[in-house]
């Protein structure tokens, strides 16, 4: 049973069978209790009628009298015909048949007495020194229901029979944009997250547009996955590179000093040592910036500057990891150190939901070359590891944030600083907008 109505058609088309079925059994049920109780009416009028202008005749022989009863119930289909007197009652047929008590009772008191007993209707009229009547079964009546109910059986039933199916088919033809829609997802590409089209009906247009939302965030995660593939592809070669070279430098100088004592070679072998050094802590520092969860407080960013010496100009408040902001305001200052000029010069400015906290050395500015690829790791301009901007983008983007470089009389990099906890997936992890 479950299976069955598991689908949607199968519901629609019981539901309909049913509202049919509730709207047939009590039309039916309705039109033959009306029937009968027009038939019985009709019947009981009609022999009120007959005794009525029998009474008017005046027909004063009692014989003569139950035979004009005999052919009166003759006419109607049956039944009986009889004469009260007192106590005592006569028939048109041999055997007695019986009579109600309240008939009785109804002629003594002068009264007419018409009422239905023991499946039979009687009807009886006072007369002078007698009175008469005639009881008629209601069989043909209850026959008159029992044909009703043959022919909603038959000719309702073959009338209902074909409003299922027209209305079926009208469900079906309701129907077909579920299947257009299901015909459409079974025939994409695996790849294709492209938006799918209206399906023409209203109750559709939600699960559509859901459908469409989801397909839209689907697709930004996968380009932002394969973006940060790519990354981390170009990561792993610059890394390979950038330490490739310290390698094959240290290893000549370790052939010269197998061979011969050599001051030069041995301060070679150090400096390389040095660098290799610097090289993995960078590494190792930027794989576990991006592992780090935040611990994030409101920050005052002009006394979080002061502190480390530096004039600020303007103010700003912002939701930051002191200890993940003072690496990178570290290693800004750093890179102004081996590749600008001192003083560095801190302004904040607060635009929409965040601060802008904007750093700029006193040197000649970044190469135009460079500037695009600031951020990403290993680009340098000859000295250090090329790891420091990388490291301030990568804050940067914990905050939910982003990094930009630009030339301002000097080098200047800018950190946007949400207000509030917005963390969110960067566009891209290594770029000049950071």
């Amino acid at each position: 049973m479950a299976t069955a109505f598991s689908s949607l058609r199968a519901r629609l088309f019981a539901l309909l069978l049913l509202a049919l079925f509730l709207l047939l059994a009590p039309l039916a049920w309705l039109s033959v209790r009306e029937a009968q109780g027009a038939a019985a009416e009709d019947l009981r009028r009609a022999l009120y009628t007959r005794l009525y202008l029998l009474k008017e005749e005046g027909v004063r022989d009692e014989e003569g009298l139950l035979l004009e009863l005999f052919r009166l119930v003759q006419l109607f289909g049956g039944g009986v015909g009889f004469v009260v007197r007192g106590e005592e009652a006569r028939f048109t047929q041999l055997a007695p048949w019986p009579l109600p008590p309240e008939l009785f009772r109804a002629l003594k008191e002068g009264r007419p007495y018409q009422g239905v007993w023991g499946g039979s209707l009687y009807v009886a009229l006072p007369g002078e020194g007698f009175a008469f009547g005639v009881a008629v079964p209601l069989e043909g009546v209850s026959a008159l229901g029992r044909r009703l109910f043959l022919l909603y059986a038959t000719w309702g039933g073959g009338l209902l029979l074909l409003v299922f199916l027209l209305a079926a088919l009208a469900l079906s033809l309701a129907l077909r944009p579920l299947r257009d829609l299901e015909r459409t997802l079974k025939a994409r590409a695996p790849g294709d997250l492209s938006p799918l089209p209206d399906p023409g009906l209203a109750e559709l247009r939600p699960v559509v547009a859901a459908l469409n939302a989801l397909l839209a965030r689907v697709g930004r995660l996968l380009a932002e996955l394969a973006e940060k593939e790519e990354a981390a592809r170009r990561f792993a070669r610059h890394a390979s590179h950038e330490l490739r070279n310290p390698l094959a430098a240290l290893k000549g100088y370790l052939e010269v000093l197998r061979r011969r004592p050599e001051p030069r070679a041995l301060e070679g072998a150090w400096r390389e040592a040095q660098r290799m050094e610097a090289l993995l802590a960078g590494l190792l520092r930027l794989a576990r910036l991006e592992a780090t969860p935040l611990s994030p407080r409101p920050l005052d960013l002009r006394a979080f500057l002061e502190e480390k010496g530096l004039e600020v100009e303007g103010e700003g408040v912002a939701l930051a990891d002191p200890e993940l902001l003072a690496l990178a305001v570290e290693n800004v200052l750093e890179n102004a150190r081996l590749h600008g000029g001192l003083p560095v010069r801190a302004r904040l400015a607060q635009e929409g939901e965040g601060v802008w906290l904007w750093l700029t050395d006193s040197g000649p500015g970044f190469p135009e070359g460079l500037l695009p690829r600031v951020f990403e790791p290993f680009v340098h301009g000859g000295k250090g590891t090329g790891l420091g901007l990388a490291l301030v983008a990568a804050v940067a983007r914990a905050h939910g944030g982003k990094a930009v470089a630009e030339n301002r009389q000097g080098a200047a990099v800018g950190l946007f600083l949400p207000l509030a906890s917005l963390k969110v997936s960067p566009g891209a992890p290594f770029r000049e907008g950071g």
